[in-house]
């Protein structure tokens, strides 16, 4: 028996899990909690787990069966199951910086994230800053590193100041990244950023109260969800901080009214700026009312305690409904 799309009137999703960076786990994590929540009398989803050039399905009862990439299907003893939607919970790559989208693009699938471009600029941190500087928003002052290029330590310190905070260009969940506070630290966390990415961003260390907030423009509405205040017990946001429980998550973030604003319009200028689409989680240091952009999440995490879910909550959204806004929205994109 073939499966065609579209089969009793319920959308074939495959929620997409795993990718081929440090943040695989967590990943796995957000994509299983969404699967469990999605609306099973609107869609079919299946897990589909990529590793490499290694891609399964997993049925209900938990075998997996390859992908077909030639159609984004997969064949189970009970028939040919052929995707329609892609939801891509993969953070890093190959999920975040543009690969997958472009896939989906050359096999006309519909799916949930930002265009190919939107993902590679918002995933490298200097160009996504570069684009994001002409649109006005706060940033704080860097040096790009390249891989082989000659490191002038006081030359970096004479220009950032310490503390400052190295952290590869291209990576997510806060891998390889180090604040520095002394002038012998500075190489040994340059060279930990080149384990992860051949360019290294450096940046001067900004005081003030670390935020990260929600967007999506979906149906013609803009939603903007309430700042959540993160309280780190380590350094700073770290991967311990951010998925191990060393830090306290505040919705809505203890800042003024004025600065909520700020951020609500800097996360619109972003938004616009980076041409992101679906949902978006972007990072902030709030500093006398004014929010500084750390970064962009166009694939933020989606686990139970995550931020996203949590910030939805306090919004009145429940999860199963901001799916369902998110599939609708993207589901009739071109591609």
């Amino acid at each position: 028996m073939i499966i065609e799309k579209g089969t009793m009137g319920k959308t074939i999703v495959a929620i997409l899990a795993g990718g081929d960076s440090p943040e695989a786990e967590v990943s796995v994590n957000g994509a299983k909690f969404i699967h469990s929540i999605l609306n099973r009398e609107k869609y079919t989803p299946y897990l589909v787990y990529i590793k490499g050039k290694c891609w399964e399905a997993e049925t209900e009862n938990g075998q997996r069966f390859p992908i077909d990439k030639n159609d984004f299907s997969f064949t189970s003893p009970k028939g040919k199951i052929i995707f329609e939607y892609a939801l891509i919970l993969i953070h890093g790559t190959p999920g975040e910086n543009g690969l997958l989208q472009g896939y989906f693009e050359l096999m006309k699938i519909p799916y949930s994230s930002g265009g190919v471009c939107s993902s590679a600029v918002t995933f490298d941190k200097v160009i996504c800053k570069r684009i994001v500087a002409e649109t006005g928003v706060a940033l704080a002052k860097d040096i790009l590193l390249n891989k082989g290029d000659k490191i002038d330590v006081q030359e970096i310190i004479r220009k950032l100041s310490l503390p400052l905070f190295v952290k590869p260009n291209a990576s997510g969940s806060s891998f390889g990244v180090t604040k520095v506070k002394t002038e012998a630290e500075l190489l040994p966390a340059i060279e930990n950023a080149f384990n992860e990415d051949d360019q290294v961003l450096i940046e001067e260390f900004l005081e003030g109260t670390e935020i990260s907030c929600g967007i999506m423009i979906a149906q013609g509405k803009t939603y903007l969800f309430p700042p959540t205040e993160i309280v780190s017990k380590s350094e700073f946001f770290d991967y311990n901080a951010k998925y191990n429980g060393y830090s306290e998550e505040i919705t809505p973030a203890r800042i003024s009214e004025k600065a909520t604003k700020r951020v609500h319009e800097s996360l619109l200028k972003i938004y616009k700026q980076t041409r992101c689409r679906g949902l978006v989680r972007i990072d902030f240091i709030i500093k006398n009312d004014i929010p500084y952009m750390i970064e962009v999440n166009s694939i933020p995490g989606m686990s139970s305690e995550s931020i996203i879910p949590k910030e939805s909550k306090v919004f009145g959204l429940s999860i199963p409904d901001l799916f369902d806004i998110i599939i609708n929205e993207t589901i009739t994109q071109k591609c």
